[in-house]
């Protein structure tokens, strides 16, 4: 009865926030490979052993790489930019790195404009994804997205999570010359 109702993409989404929130991320024993727990005294059950989720424990890795990488995530201000029903964004900066979160708990898919220059994006700065999450797993692939006028228009899949990170130097716009694409 524990594992019944569990929602795996949610819990990728979770996960993601518990990575890249403000506060070290605490994994209690047995959630990277899915275990799961019940009322007392099937708090937590044993390690499977031969039988973890490869997918959650490869996601664990990847965040917290992701989040070892990055000292905006450990020691980085937080900026709540965007809260609706069942959506969230947030920025977590500091002085060289500016991420942005954003997560979709609903079962739609949701065309978000997050004003991603509340964390200091710059006007048409770009964004590159560090990893996503949804239905299908989780994806390292890296993609490109502008802001338009300090926003970033997205449309957030179903039980979906995304980070971003800046491209450009903080406090530098694509109008103040020339840069690298330069991250991990």
């Amino acid at each position: 009865a524990a594992e019944g109702g569990i929602v795996k993409s949610l819990f990728m989404a979770a996960v993601t926030v518990q990575m890249t929130w403000v506060g070290a991320p605490t994994v209690y024993y047995g959630d990277e490979a899915g275990v799961c727990g019940f009322t007392d005294p099937d708090n937590r059950r044993t390690y499977p052993w031969g039988r973890e989720d490869k997918e959650l424990i490869g996601l664990h890795k990847e965040l917290i790489r992701i989040h070892r990488s990055y000292p905006a995530l450990k020691t980085g201000s937080l900026k709540m930019i965007y809260a609706a029903q069942d959506v969230i964004s947030y920025g977590r900066f500091d002085g060289n790195d500016i991420i942005i979160v954003a997560v979709n708990r609903s079962g739609e898919e949701k065309q978000v404009e997050l004003p991603v220059w509340e964390a200091g994006i710059s006007e048409g700065a770009p964004l590159v994804s560090l990893i996503s999450t949804g239905r299908g797993g989780y994806s390292t692939e890296a993609f490109v997205s502008h802001t338009e006028q300090g926003v970033l228009r997205i449309k957030l899949p179903a039980e979906s999570s995304f980070v971003w990170k800046n491209l450009l130097p903080v406090g530098s716009s694509r109008k103040s010359g020339t840069f690298e694409y330069n991250f991990m």
